[in-house]
């Protein structure tokens, strides 16, 4: 199809691409155009001639325009066809967003500082169970090396036990291999990394993560996920710590009631596009007043505490694009729980 030729030019499309207007009328827009794009855009031209409506351009894409000097700038785009007797033309609003992504960027940072630095005041709570979860596997390999010293000792006679033995050590270097490696993952300071995620891998690791606190808190948990569950685009390290924050939360509302009623119920569920996790306790509840309070920077119930957790925690869940919120229970205690969008993509 014959190229689009640029019939009129403003002083703003001047500003944004670095051309007079005697450069850019009667030109062709793919002048406009990163050299990575000019080869598609004919083809989108086509699509939308054929169902010429007032939208935005490349929506769902990030947009590029090239300047004169050869340098990218990003864009935002509006179409709007105008009909007339001379045919089809396009007006084009354009918009230079380099200082808003800058700004985006910007925010983006400091919300991942703020994240980490969350995410090392909770694992400083949670540091003398994850030291008991390291010790377990460590003394059992100083136990069973020093069992096959002695065997050593005594002579071949009773050598048939050293493959177990060494097969016994092996297991738990890698229990405690794995555990070095989630915290060394929680502790990292990086920049974000969203991949496709199976959120009942994601309670799973976290279990593992935080399971001698539970049993050091006399805390039953009870656990329902969702078979086939759709996968979500999400960073692993930030909905670690989303999980980890909202079962600690949980552990400390229940410190104060009975250890048989020390209960935890987390949940997994999808549904209309939603990927859903819940946590139940069965504490004090929240006092209806302050269940909005909760999620603000600086408040907390804690006698200590920074209170800001659970701030974090939504600021981390809306950066996925979901939702983070909590309710009491009809009968006694709290459940928080947060969506993320499913992808489309299906289950893993």
């Amino acid at each position: 199809m014959p190229r689009a030729k640029i019939e009129l030019a403003n002083a703003q499309a001047e500003a944004v691409f670095g051309y007079t207007r005697q450069e850019l009328v009667g030109h062709p827009v793919e002048m406009l155009l990163p050299n990575r794009f000019s080869a598609q855009h004919p083809e989108y031209r086509r699509i939308y001639q054929a169902n010429a409506t007032a939208r935005a351009m490349g929506t769902g894409r990030e947009l590029f325009g090239r300047r004169k000097d050869g340098s990218e700038v990003p864009v935002e785009i509006g179409l709007s066809p105008l009909h007339t007797s001379a045919g089809l033309f396009v007006l084009a609003s354009i918009v230079d967003i380099t200082e808003r992504r800058q700004t985006e960027l910007e925010s983006a940072r400091q919300r991942n500082e703020l994240a980490h630095l969350s995410r090392v005041a909770l694992l400083g709570e949670l540091s003398l169970s994850l030291a008991h979860e390291l010790n377990q596997p460590l003394t059992a390999v100083l136990g069973n090396a020093q069992a096959a010293q002695l065997l050593l000792a005594k002579g071949a006679a009773d050598l048939d036990e050293l493959p177990q033995i060494l097969c016994d050590i092996v297991q738990e270097s890698k229990r405690a291999g794995e555990v070095i490696r989630r915290l060394r993952a929680l502790l990292k300071k990086g920049e974000i990394h969203r991949v496709p995620l199976d959120l009942n891998e994601v309670v799973d690791n976290v279990l593992k993560l935080i399971r001698s606190d539970l049993i050091n808190q006399r805390v039953a948990v009870e656990v329902d996920l969702a078979p086939g569950l759709p996968l979500v685009d999400g960073d692993e390290v930030q909905l670690q710590q989303v999980l980890l924050n909202l079962l600690v939360n949980a552990c400390d509302a229940m410190a104060r009631v009975e250890i048989v009623d020390r209960r935890l119920l987390l949940r997994t569920a999808s549904g209309d596009k939603l990927v859903r996790v819940s946590i139940t306790d069965q504490g004090v509840g929240i006092p209806p007043e302050k269940l909005e309070h909760i999620f603000e920077p600086f408040f907390t119930t804690k006698e200590i505490g920074m209170g800001f957790g659970l701030a974090v925690c939504r600021t981390i869940i809306s950066a996925h694009g979901g939702e983070l919120w909590a309710v009491n229970n009809p009968k006694r205690g709290a459940t928080l729980q947060f969506t993320l969008p499913a992808m489309a993509t299906g289950t893993k």
